[in-house]
This record gives C-alpha cells, sequence and structure tokens, in this order.
C-alpha cells in the first residue's frame, strides 16, 4: 500500500511538493490518486453507532440531536439491539450477566465495545437500512465508509 499524506500546513505542503518533484524526476510519469478533500479523521465503528443512534432518536422524538437524553440513547440503544437480534439471531448480541454475590444469571445485550469489527459492520449496516425505511438517513463516515467502500470495490 502507498504512502498517504496529509497536506493541511505549508510545511506538509512544501514536503508534499518535494516528494512529487523527487518522483517525477525519477519516474517522469507519475499518477496520483484523487485527493480526499477536508478532514477524514476516523470515526471508529463504536463512535459512529453512538452518532447514528443519537440522530435516529432526535428524528423519531422529532427534537434536536442536542435535546437526546442518556435516557432517550439508552432505549433506542437496547431496541435497535432487540430489533436486530430478533432478525438476525447473531449470538454475539447475547451475553450471560452473573452476579458472583448472588450467583443470579441474566441474559443481557452483548456493548458494541466488543463486537469484532465485521459484527459491527454488520449490525451499523442494518441500522442504516432500517433508519432509511423509517425516513432517516445516517451517513457513513470513517472507518464504517472505507469498509462499504471496499465490499463495492
Amino acid at each position: 500500500m502507498g504512502e498517504a499524506w496529509t497536506v493541511n500546513s505549508e510545511a506538509t505542503l512544501a514536503g508534499y511538493l518535494q516528494k512529487v518533484r523527487k518522483d517525477f524526476m525519477e519516474h517522469r510519469y507519475v499518477t496520483y490518486p484523487a485527493p480526499r478533500i477536508g478532514p477524514d479523521r476516523s470515526l471508529d465503528q463504536n463512535a459512529l453507532l453512538h452518532v447514528w443512534l443519537t440522530e435516529f432518536a432526535a428524528e423519531l422524538a422529532g427534537c434536536n440531536k442536542r435535546e437526546v437524553t442518556r435516557g432517550m440513547l439508552e432505549g433506542i440503544k437496547r431496541s435497535m439491539k432487540e430489533m436486530f437480534y430478533r432478525e438476525s439471531g447473531e449470538p454475539w448480541m447475547i451475553h450471560i450477566v452473573k452476579c458472583p454475590l448472588t450467583g443470579r444469571e441474566k441474559k443481557d445485550w452483548s456493548s458494541s465495545a466488543d463486537w469484532k469489527r465485521g459484527e459491527m459492520f454488520m449490525f451499523l449496516t442494518w441500522l442504516q437500512m432500517f433508519a432509511a425505511e423509517r425516513g432517516c438517513i445516517l451517513e457513513s463516515k470513517g472507518v464504517f465508509n472505507k469498509l462499504q467502500r471496499e465490499q463495492v470495490a
């Protein structure tokens, strides 16, 4: 895989131009891919999930996303996990909570922070479609967007 450059200052611009000049002088024919414009900071999948759940909750509640409460976010998160599990039956959605003091056990939804990249990709893809069917467009960003582009390529 090739080198990646972020040009966001005079110094990085000078470094990139020096690299282009060197490549050209050495090879006399160089093609560079079209640049990505704007910051492309990687929004990890778990962070994206919480952004999307907030946006979806706001859409459903008819409020601004800054007005989404912690309780609303937790409610939509649990509902989406349950609906996804009912449709998919994926075993990684469930884990057993056991209290060492009382010995009581109960099934609960696994934490999205514990999901593997492929599992999160599957859930985010499902969530994006689920929300779109209800009129809420969730834009993909960061790692998830990159994975989506790779699936198409």
